[in-house]
């Protein structure tokens, strides 16, 4: 930046032109400089990373590429200035216009591309309606990593991209130019030229984005109907949901990107050594693992669950989150109702007069998190606002999504003990941030073993949840707690799985610990985390009529879930769908409101 900054001082000063021209070009040719020294050191690794290591300093490296690059420009422009500076240059203020607008057009149709290849290489197996979702959402509470990526691949990738057409463009101005008054005439013919294959490159960048993000998921997600809602969606509010008389308490936690593949293949993962063996003990000892396989296994991820809230959501409502209101879905967080028309965990548990609690270590308002759980349950909020306002972290500190899961679990504790001193019973959901993707939170106290952080992050996060369970085995209100661990969706970091064989199938990981209840019939099924629903009421104990609710099926129960009912294909296509039953009775509306009541 500084020795940009220092080339746009001296562009400025050196030339001999009027002030805007002189203006015009220096900051031009310096945002350009500084615009492909971070492109080059953003792009080219690599070559990057090869040479701090010989200099074993990336900050040397970094600054003497950008000074190069500032040589080679001032060069450039010092020897070229005579010709494209000092002389007068006349140009239609119609063709002025009209590049502008065709620049434009250049820049949007690159950064549509490029957008849509960057979400897929970095949020990877989500679709069309995670991807709509989280990329429009506020960005309160957001990771600022995530809009560091973005700024450093698909847009940066743009602007250098059409930096590049501007200095082609000036050249050929400069080309068909009189060499004696510099006076730029187009003609009609190039003026449509020029329109025609900016259109074409505009479209054609459009479609490249859209077959990247998959013409039939779009086309599903738009245009498409189904009726699954009005053919198997179960209301809670229309069957028998009756508690036992001694209420069970609810401890679930979701453990971000928890996936069965970071077992070991020996007992049904993809990993040579086991990253999970506390949870892998639990497992075998005296917990219960829904499995899709004979070994310890998990839910099959679907559209609409790919994401933290969506998965939150589908977890305790048994539907996936799925806004199709209208241009605005994308904001939905930002809407005064959170799915004003579904009835959650929360709201059964909060009318059985259950105390309930969301303890998360970020921002509960990114997503609409906190709307949702205040609407549906009236649970208490404890996010980083909370814990920032309350003096459990030093003032402003943050750290990651806010704080890291270390302090969590002791907070965790904290609110335990104080839930089991009241007279009701308790249900304390938690989320973990540390495995979110890229590459995870490490701090001291995370031990090296793998040569992968994300490794390393796991098999801690591991030993922190081993730990919390051991801790709450101990104290007396675990005789009559049921506690359930689950991942929130799979893990969004690619790259990290790249060697995984691709017939090995990826799943969201689930552990039941100290229901009252069990089954035999836990391995080799079909079945997506909008099952949990159900099942999560029925290891408390709660026996519910036709062991169905929502689109979830109690796993506890010898019902087929609709996965299995249905199939795997069938299933997941009608939920890419868009659904008329969702819309009216689920939503009621609700994300249409954004568009009326919103400035967004």
């Amino acid at each position: 930046m500084l020795i940009s900054l220092g080339l746009f001082f001296i562009l400025f000063f050196y030339c001999r032109s009027t002030f805007l021209k002189r203006l015009f070009f220096a900051f031009f040719i310096s945002s350009f400089h500084f615009t492909l020294s971070t492109f080059i050191s953003s792009n080219f690794t690599r070559v990057v990373l090869f040479l701090e290591r010989v200099s074993e300093n990336g900050t040397v490296v970094r600054t003497i590429l950008s000074l190069v690059l500032a040589i080679i420009f001032y060069a450039i422009f010092r020897f070229g200035s005579n010709y494209w500076l000092e002389k007068p240059i006349k140009i239609d203020k119609k063709y002025v216009a009209l590049s502008l607008l065709l620049i434009l057009l250049t820049f949007l149709g690159f950064l549509a591309s490029n957008s849509a290849y960057w979400t897929k290489s970095y949020f990877g197996n989500v679709g069309i309606d995670e991807i709509f979702y989280t990329l429009s959402q506020p960005l309160t509470g957001t990771d600022q990593g995530q809009i560091y990526a973005y700024l450093l691949g698909p847009l940066l990738n743009s602007i250098v991209i059409t930096q590049i057409i501007i200095i082609l463009l000036y050249f050929m101005i400069m080309i068909r130019s009189s060499k004696t008054t510099r006076i730029v005439k187009f003609s009609k013919k190039s003026c449509f030229l020029s329109i025609f294959f900016t259109v074409i490159l505009l479209l054609a960048n459009i479609v490249l984005g859209l077959n990247k993000l998959g013409f039939n998921e779009l086309k599903a997600y738009f245009f498409e109907k189904s009726t699954i809602y009005e053919d198997f969606y179960v209301d809670p509010n229309s069957i028998s949901i009756t508690f036992p008389e001694d209420k069970r308490n609810l401890i679930y936690i979701f453990v971000e990107s928890l996936e069965t593949t970071y077992l070991s293949s020996a007992v049904g993962g993809a990993q040579q050594e086991n990253l999970m063996p506390n949870i892998t003990e639990l497992s075998y000892s005296d917990g219960l693992n829904f499995s899709n396989q004979k070994l310890l296994g998990g839910a099959i991820q679907v559209p609409g669950v790919g994401f933290t809230v969506g998965g939150m959501v589908g977890q305790s409502t048994g539907v996936p989150l799925r806004v199709t209101g209208g241009y605005s879905e994308n904001d939905y967080g930002n809407t005064e109702h959170f799915m004003p028309g579904i009835t959650s965990i929360g709201d059964i548990l909060h009318d059985n007069g259950y105390n309930q609690i969301l303890l998360l270590g970020s921002d509960a308002d990114f997503g609409g998190r906190k709307k949702f759980y205040e609407q549906h349950g009236d649970y208490e909020i404890r996010d980083y606002n909370y814990a920032n306002d309350h003096g459990w972290i030093p003032k402003d500190r943050k750290v990651w999504w806010g704080y890291e899961d270390e302090k969590l679990f002791e907070f965790a504790k904290n609110t335990l003990l104080e839930q089991a001193s009241l007279d009701q019973p308790f249900n304390l959901t938690m989320l973990t941030a540390d495995t979110h993707f890229p590459d995870g939170y490490k701090n001291e106290n995370t031990p090296e073993i793998f040569d992968e952080q994300l490794s390393n992050v796991i098999y801690y996060s591991d030993q922190m949840i081993g730990n919390f369970i051991a801790w709450i085995k101990a104290q007396p209100f675990y005789e009559n707690t049921t506690i359930v661990i689950a991942g929130d969706h799979l893990n969004m970091d690619q790259g990290y799985f790249a060697s995984i064989e691709e017939t090995y199938q990826r799943t969201v990981f689930n552990l039941f610990i100290n229901s009252p209840i069990t089954t035999l019939n836990n391995t080799e099924r079909q079945f997506s985390t909008l099952d949990l629903f159900p099942t999560t009421l029925a290891a408390l104990g709660v026996q519910i009529e036709g062991d169905r609710i929502g689109l979830g099926t109690n796993l506890y129960s010898d019902t087929n879930t609709l996965m299995e009912f249905l199939g795997y294909e069938t299933f997941t296509s009608e939920l890419s769908k868009n659904s008329s039953f969702y819309n009216k009775y689920i939503m009621k509306g609700s994300d249409l409101t954004i568009n009326t009541n919103s400035n967004n």
